[in-house]
Parts: C-alpha cells; sequence; structure tokens
C-alpha cells in the first residue's frame, strides 16, 4: 500500500489491488500487483474490525492507487459504513486520475463529498502533452485541469502531484 504522507495517521483502507491504469511508464508502485476491485464482503469485515480495535478513528484512506474507479453504488455503502463505524470521523481521502472522476456526475461526487470523502490526490506529473504521452499517463493536460476543477467545484480539496 502506498499512502500520501498527509495520510500518515489515517485508518488504510484497502478497497482495490493495484491500479486500474497501470501503464504510466514511470511509475512501478503497481506493476507486480493486478488490478483487481476487493469483495465488499471482505471490505466490511476490514471496517467492523477496524471499529473494535481503533474506535477512534478521524481519517481513513481508500486504498490503492484509484479507489474512484469504484462505481457510485458500490462505493456509497462503503462510505456509509465508515461514518457509521467511526464516530469522530472527519474527513476521508482517496487517490483518483482523471478518467474516474470525469466519469462522476457532479451529484455523484457530491454524495461522496456529504459522507465525508472531501480529500483527493491526484497525479498531473507535467502540464506538457508531449511529455504526458510519451509517459503514458492516460490523460492531456486540459483532462487533468478538468478533473481538478470538477473536483473542487463539487466540495472536495484536491492535493496535487508533480513529477520534477
Amino acid at each position: 500500500m502506498i499512502r500520501p504522507p498527509s495520510e500518515a495517521r489515517s485508518y488504510l483502507l484497502q478497497i482495490t489491488y493495484g491500479c486500474s491504469w497501470n501503464k504510466c511508464t514511470f511509475c512501478p508502485a503497481y506493476l507486480d500487483k493486478p488490478f483487481k476491485i476487493r469483495p465488499i464482503a471482505e471490505i466490511k469485515q476490514d471496517i467492523l474490525l477496524a471499529k473494535e480495535a481503533y474506535p477512534d478513528v478521524r481519517r481513513v484512506f481508500l486504498c490503492d492507487g484509484d479507489g474512484l474507479v469504484l462505481s457510485t453504488d458500490r462505493l456509497l455503502p462503503i462510505l456509509d459504513l465508515l461514518n457509521v463505524s467511526f464516530p469522530h470521523l472527519n474527513r476521508i481521502g482517496v487517490y483518483f486520475n482523471a478518467r474516474n472522476i470525469l466519469s462522476k456526475s457532479d451529484e455523484e461526487i457530491q454524495r461522496f463529498v456529504q459522507r465525508k470523502l472531501t480529500v483527493g490526490y491526484i497525479g498531473l506529473e507535467s502540464g506538457s502533452e508531449q511529455v504526458l504521452e510519451k509517459v503514458h499517463k492516460g490523460a492531456t493536460p486540459q483532462e487533468l485541469i478538468e478533473a481538478v476543477l470538477k473536483a473542487q467545484k463539487n466540495g472536495m480539496k484536491i492535493s496535487v502531484i508533480g513529477l520534477l
């Protein structure tokens, strides 16, 4: 599992394995981890176990590489269970990519935010279309900008990752 430094004290909840894109030439993080969405029963079991062990959880980070690849129908019950299980929960964070957020409606994103999924992390890597194509990022600079603006417009705080 890889999490942003700002999520150091968060409860890490594995909802997927790997990255659904997994084609970026610069990222070895998930090369040996085939993408898979975890079964909902396993995720619920993890939450219930964590509730008993760590009842004062204030932050949750949804792992792995792009949790917003889950359908809204699949993600909302997870968010609901987190909120019920952890009454002191302040926020939920997640990695996402441009394709994930652009595929969601404004209403869907607002429903996530209402359930405290309020922090998103996205890798922009570069503002150069040539660089993004060369590294197989899977999104154009314009799509990346649109993704960030869409998330922000609907109430999410965004942390942008760039490579130098």
